[in-house]
């Protein structure tokens, strides 16, 4: 791979982690099934939108906030 393609990808990450917070999570073996259920019913097409949707989920479920 060339120096231009990883420089230009370094700032690329640089540029969305700015703005896009990272955080490593290894899922409880008890809660991956979950997460890979939704993965396979297209809830979304990737982990941080599934776990997304979950905590979304949870939310709403304990505020009674369903309109959110």
């Amino acid at each position: 791979m060339n120096s231009v393609k990883l420089t230009g990808n370094r700032a690329r990450v640089r540029r969305y982690r700015a703005v896009h917070r990272r955080f490593d999570y290894t899922p409880s073996p008890d809660v991956l099934p979950i997460i890979e259920h939704h993965l396979n019913i297209g809830t979304d097409c990737c982990v941080a939108g599934v776990i997304d949707y979950l905590i979304r989920s949870g939310e709403r479920a304990i505020t009674g906030n369903g309109g959110q």
